[in-house]
């Protein structure tokens, strides 16, 4: 696959990293994804690169950058990515999910990663969180990636909160049926809010504050904060937490023991079962560990010991 660096933006500089936006062409044809590099600018090189992308309904200006940021000034390169269908990068129908072409994005860009001078062609980490949390324990598992190690914050593990049924659970179920029927004859999809308040249509009815999603929010652009309905059944039917047993690379697994999303019986069953799991547990909600929240320096730091120790720089 050949990788065109043709940036939409032009290229920053800042004092201690070197950041660049970037296309990579993604599987589908004609489609490229939006992808940020971020290269510590005091030492040549080569890094280890970590691969980052977000999570449900998110796109990489919602505070991956804090992220690279940190991870950049101990000597790590990092490249974040916009989903097809999400933030800059192409798509259609937008703000929907599908989980195959999600982790086929983190693979094209493992790929690129792969295919510059600059990085490290061994030391290639995955970041995740939420549910792209529970897309780096199953990448880190498929052993011809040679994932180097893994990250993954609050994530999605094959079990979330359950509430009890009702009305807006049963009018959301038939939402996600109504997309899937008429996506199938070429209408225009159904939206549906990504994340609201229990009793409310949502993909994710959350009894957690559902402002603190929005304050993720940094660019002026605008975040519509919904999905289609029929990405519902990508996250049901989906169960990265089976893959565990194969993950034979060093995995940070940052968990919230009152995640109003996930359940973090998910996050304790991967660490149970992979071989070199780390489990972290912090007392607080899905969104604490978040830039802005009451847990973020707390998990953060917790993520750069993990990898100055297991990738040393």
């Amino acid at each position: 696959m050949a990788f065109s660096e043709n940036p939409r933006l032009n290229d920053e500089e800042y004092q201690d990293y070197e950041r660049t936006t970037i296309c990579i062409p993604s599987l589908t044809q004609s489609w490229s994804l939006d992808a940020w590099k971020y290269i510590p600018a005091k030492t040549p090189g080569p890094y280890p690169v970590i691969v980052m992308a977000h999570s449900l309904s998110a796109k990489g200006s919602m505070g991956l950058e804090t992220y690279a940021q940190a991870f950049v000034s101990l000597g790590y390169a990092c490249v974040a990515f916009d989903y097809r269908h999400w933030g800059s990068s192409d798509g259609k129908p937008r703000h929907s999910i599908f989980v195959s072409e999600q982790l086929e994005d983190y693979r094209t860009v493992i790929e690129f990663c792969r295919q510059q001078s600059r990085f490290d062609s061994q030391r290639v980490i995955l970041w995740g969180s939420s549910l792209s949390g529970g897309h780096v324990v199953l990448l880190a598992s498929e052993r011809e990636l040679n994932i180097c190690a893994a990250i993954a914050q609050c994530p999605y593990l094959g079990i979330a909160v359950r509430p009890s049924l009702n009305v807006a659970g049963l009018k959301t179920v038939g939402y996600a049926l109504l997309d899937v029927l008429k996506q199938a004859v070429g209408l225009a999809p159904v939206l549906i809010p990504a994340v609201a308040p229990y009793g409310e249509v949502a993909a994710l009815p959350t009894s957690g504050p559902v402002q603190s999603m929005y304050k993720l929010v940094y660019d002026e652009g605008p975040y519509p904060k919904e999905i289609t309905a029929s990405s519902l059944f990508e996250i049901l039917f989906y169960r990265p937490n089976l893959s565990a047993k194969n993950v034979t690379c060093p995995v940070l697994i940052v968990a919230l023991k009152q995640d109003e999303l996930f359940d973090i019986r998910g996050a304790v069953e991967v660490a149970r079962d992979a071989p070199n799991a780390q489990l972290v547990e912090f007392d607080g909600g899905h969104f604490d560990v978040y830039p802005g929240g009451r847990l973020y320096d707390q998990s953060l730091t917790a993520q750069m010991t993990f990898l100055l120790k297991q990738v040393p720089i």
